[in-house]
């Protein structure tokens, strides 16, 4: 899809591109019906042809044009041009949370409560309205500048205007999985603040959100997320088993009472953590106003959520005891080992005797928890295999095959019993960064050149070669390459970043021809949909 800057778009001109990613692309385009600049999101073609698509498209387009939330991005229309499907939003001319973060690091506690209060809001309203976000993080809040022109960086709370963008993942809550609003059926958003239940095969709700909500407020008091970037596998593990540290253990400033509310936020189990948005936001500000923080007032407009749970927030679960604490009437003096020897050796021996039990307990205790990392590696690692998975796959076609070198799982999912067009395919989680080195090794091997886009996979001059994928922020998020083997059948390989997952799918025969084909099943069913 290519729409130069001056170009028309039905009845909107184009002024640029603002982003594009593996379902479109977001234009900057003027409405001169309305006399407007407006955010234009344009899918590629492909997406219109789909009939089953088209109408989940127009029915979650409708649900979302319905929120009429001040802190969610207005759509103004949405429909098809052309043979493409659009959205036609505002255009917020502002800087995200995450470019925030970048520049000025964690923000004041009073601030950091009260935008999390408006980001909530928003949530609330599209949860009422039957819809999942599904990508909550900070490069998806934009801040609308100051009326004086200043740095955002030095505004206080109260001074901000908040808007959640994306809702361009969201998806009816009780749909299942399947296609989203803009997004393929494969899973989606970004695993930094993925809730741990998004790693299974359950269709996520409003409580996941919450989880994503919960990161970002850990983020914005800390500068920190709750779980260090890095390989994708101990990161799912991490959301999966670890308990993050309290806010206040990073920035002691921080009042304490925050850490209780944060962690419930971050319960693993959806059932123990806030049930909406907006309690998880009314408890951060009661826990700063019992702790004697100003706050500016919230937002005028009321809410649809209920009280506070419980206490109000205010509690603070207590994660041990405090560091040199003693038990009541002090510690008695311990003899010195030789008096103890020449008065009664028997107490040696059973001294003795005890290390080598506690020793022994201590081994085994050990080798347990290394039989459960290994286990929840492997766990951690097949649920990233089912993450990435295509939409449709009949995963009980699938078998689990023998790792080798530094593969930590694998998927092998031939094309029998599988729906009409998929090819056969294997997905292989690797670990650290040896899932982009696999693929980038096939790349210098057959010498592919970089092409412009996925669309010239089997259709282009060079039907072979290389694209780097991209988000639409344009961040690199992962690559593809697809060739002809010496036996004429076309592959595919790619791997995403976040995951470490690599997919290789070939159709046996078919050439170029089959090239083209086995692109145009990519794009349909395992594009994440960035």
């Amino acid at each position: 899809m290519s729409t130069p800057p001056g170009e028309r778009f039905g009845p909107y001109r184009v002024l640029g591109v603002l982003g594009s990613g593996g379902m479109g692309r977001v234009l900057r385009a003027h409405d001169a019906e309305h006399e407007r600049d407006v955010a234009l999101k344009v899918l590629h073609p492909q997406w219109a042809q789909d009939e089953s698509y088209r109408s989940r498209f127009r029915r979650e387009a409708q649900i979302a044009a319905r929120l009429n939330e001040p802190h969610v991005i207005p759509i103004h229309r949405y429909g098809e041009i052309d043979g493409q499907l659009f959205l036609d939003m505002r255009l917020v001319e502002g800087e995200n949370l995450d470019s925030l973060l970048r520049r000025s690091g964690p923000l004041d506690p009073a601030r950091a409560v009260d935008l999390i209060g408006q980001i909530a809001r928003a949530l609330d309203a599209a949860h009422a309205g039957g819809l999942v976000h599904r990508d909550v993080k900070p490069s998806n809040v934009l801040l609308v500048p100051r009326a004086d022109g200043g740095d955002l960086a030095t505004s206080a709370a109260g001074e901000d205007f908040a808007y959640l963008a994306d809702f361009g993942i969201a998806r009816v809550a009780d749909e299942g999985t399947g296609p989203a609003l803009t997004a393929t059926g494969t899973a989606i958003g970004s695993t930094e603040y993925m809730a741990p239940e998004r790693y299974g095969p359950n269709a996520p709700d409003a409580r996941s959100d919450v989880y994503s909500l919960a990161c970002v407020l850990y983020e914005l008091l800390t500068g920190r997320r709750p779980f260090a970037s890095g390989e994708p596998i101990a990161l799912m593990y991490a959301h999966l088993h670890e308990d993050p540290a309290p806010p206040s253990r990073l920035v002691p400033a921080l009042p304490a009472a925050l850490d209780g509310v944060v962690l419930r936020g971050l319960a693993k189990d959806p059932e123990a953590r806030w049930q909406t948005a907006g309690r998880l936001a009314a408890a951060a500000r009661a826990a700063l106003a019992a702790s004697g923080v100003a706050l500016p007032p919230p937002d005028d407009v009321p809410t649809t959520v209920g009280a506070v749970d419980g206490d109000g927030g205010r509690s603070r679960t207590r994660l041990g005891g405090t560091a040199g604490e003693r038990p009541p009437g002090g510690v008695p003096a311990v003899p010195q080992r030789r008096d103890l020897a020449a008065r009664a050796p028997w107490i040696v021996a059973t001294a003795a005797l005890a290390a080598v039990v506690l020793m022994t307990v201590v081994l085994v205790v050990l080798d347990g928890r290394v039989d459960d990392a290994r286990d929840g590696r492997r766990d951690a690692a097949e649920r990233l295999v089912w993450f990435a998975l295509p939409a449709e796959l009949q995963r009980d076609e699938c078998s689990a095959g023998t790792p080798g070198g530094d593969e930590l799982y694998v998927l092998s999912c031939p094309a029998d019993g599988q729906p009409e067009g998929f090819p056969t395919a294997t997905y292989s989680v690797l670990a650290a960064d040896a899932a982009q080195a696999q693929v980038e090794s096939v790349v210098r091997e057959r010498e592919l050149a970089e092409l412009e886009n996925v669309y010239d996979c089997g259709t282009s001059d060079t039907p072979e070669g290389w694209v780097q994928l991209r988000n639409s922020d344009d961040e690199e998020v992962g690559r593809i390459a697809c060739s002809v083997d010496p036996d004429g059948d076309p592959q595919l390989r790619w791997y995403w970043d976040d995951l470490g997952v690599v997919g290789f799918a070939e159709l046996r025969g078919g050439g170029t021809e089959g090239l083209s084909d086995l692109r145009s099943w990519w794009q349909d069913s395992a594009d994440r949909g960035y």
